[in-house]
C-alpha cells in the first residue's frame, strides 16, 4: 500500500503509483485488476485498456497511437495512423512541459518586474472594473520559488497519469475547469483578497483524477491522492497566506470535470465528444457564475 515514504521518489514513480493503486492499472480511463483478461484472448492477461473503446487488451492486440494504445477493432474502424517508437509524437509529455514552461517564464517576468506583475493577480475589485484577464493570468503567477516549485511538481506527478488516461484535449479541458473553478470560488467567497498561483488548476487535475479512480472502484484513502486532497484542503486553514477557496474551487470543479469526461460516458454509454461538450458547458456555467458574483461583489 502506498505511504508517505514515497514522497522522496521520482515524479515518474508517483505517476506509476496512481496507475497501480491497490494492484490495479489505470489506462484510457479503465482500471485493470490482476484478473482482467484481454477481450479478444480470454486466456491472456490484459496489459492496458484501449484508448478509444476502453476494452482491456493484451500486448498482442496493442497498437501504439498518439496517446495510449488502440485495439484491432478500433484500429480497423477508424483507419487510425500507426505510430512506432521512431515517429510517435511526444504530445503526452509536451503539453505538461509547455504549461510548466509558461509558468516558469511568467515567474521570471515577475522577478524582473518592479511591480511583480501584480496587474495579473486575481483581485475582485479590479475584475469588477473590467480587468477580466486576471481570471486567467493569475493562474500563471506565483508568490515565491517554493510556491511555483510545489505547483509545478504537482502538475507533473498529477498530470502525467491523467494525461495518459484522458488524452491531450480532455486533459487541457480539465486544467481549464480547475482554473475557472478556483477563480470562481475566490471571487465568490474572498472577493477582496489578491490571489495568485496555479494551485486551482493543478488541484483541478487532482480532483479529476480522484473522480476517475473513484468511479473505477479505487479507494482514494488507500492511494497518495487521498492524502494530497486532504492536505491541500486543510493546510490553508492552518497556515496563513494560502487561499482555501482557490484550492476548494479547483478540486471540486476538477472532480466535476473528471466525472463528466470519464465516468459519465463510461456509465451511460456516451461518447467522448458528449463528455467534452458537457464539460465545456460546466466551464460556461462557471464563467456566467463569475460574472454574477463580480456584479454583486462576492457572496460574502
Amino acid at each position: 500500500m502506498p505511504t508517505l515514504e514515497y514522497a522522496s521518489e521520482t515524479p515518474q514513480h508517483w505517476a506509476e503509483l496512481f496507475k497501480r493503486s491497490l494492484g490495479r492499472r489505470f489506462y484510457a480511463g479503465y482500471v485493470l485488476t490482476e484478473d482482467t483478461v484481454c477481450y479478444r484472448h480470454p486466456q491472456i492477461r490484459a496489459a492496458v485498456g484501449c484508448q478509444r473503446c476502453e476494452r482491456p487488451i493484451c500486448p498482442e492486440c496493442m497498437t501504439q497511437a498518439s496517446i495510449g494504445h488502440h485495439c484491432p477493432s478500433c484500429l480497423g474502424e477508424g483507419n487510425q495512423q500507426v505510430y512506432t517508437t521512431r515517429n510517435m509524437p511526444r504530445s503526452a509529455v509536451t503539453v505538461i512541459q509547455i504549461l510548466i514552461g509558461i509558468n516558469a517564464i511568467a515567474f521570471v517576468g515577475q522577478l524582473l518586474s518592479p511591480t511583480d506583475l501584480n496587474i495579473g493577480w486575481l483581485f475582485g475589485p479590479a475584475v469588477a472594473a473590467g480587468e477580466w484577464w486576471r481570471v486567467i493570468t493569475s493562474a500563471f503567477l506565483h508568490g515565491s520559488l517554493i510556491h511555483i516549485g510545489f505547483n509545478m511538481y504537482g502538475l507533473w506527478i498529477l498530470g502525467n497519469p491523467l494525461l495518459e488516461g484522458l488524452g491531450k484535449i480532455r486533459f487541457l479541458l480539465v486544467y481549464l475547469t480547475g482554473l475557472l473553478g478556483g477563480s470562481f470560488a475566490v471571487l465568490a467567497f474572498d472577493f477582496g483578497a489578491p490571489t495568485l498561483g496555479a494551485s486551482g488548476a493543478v488541484l483541478g487535475l487532482a480532483g479529476a483524477l480522484a473522480a476517475v479512480l473513484w468511479s473505477r472502484g479505487v479507494s482514494l484513502t488507500q492511494t497518495p491522492l487521498g492524502f494530497i486532497l486532504a492536505l491541500n484542503l486543510g493546510l490553508p486553514l492552518l497556515v496563513g497566506g494560502i487561499s482555501f477557496w482557490g484550492h476548494f474551487g479547483g478540486i471540486f470543479a476538477g472532480f466535476a470535470g473528471g466525472w463528466l469526461l470519464s465516468w459519465l460516458p463510461h456509465r451511460f454509454g456516451r461518447t467522448q465528444t458528449e463528455g467534452i461538450i458537457a464539460t465545456l458547458s460546466l466551464c460556461a456555467v462557471l464563467v456566467v457564475g463569475m460574472v454574477m458574483v463580480v456584479g454583486s461583489r462576492g457572496l460574502l
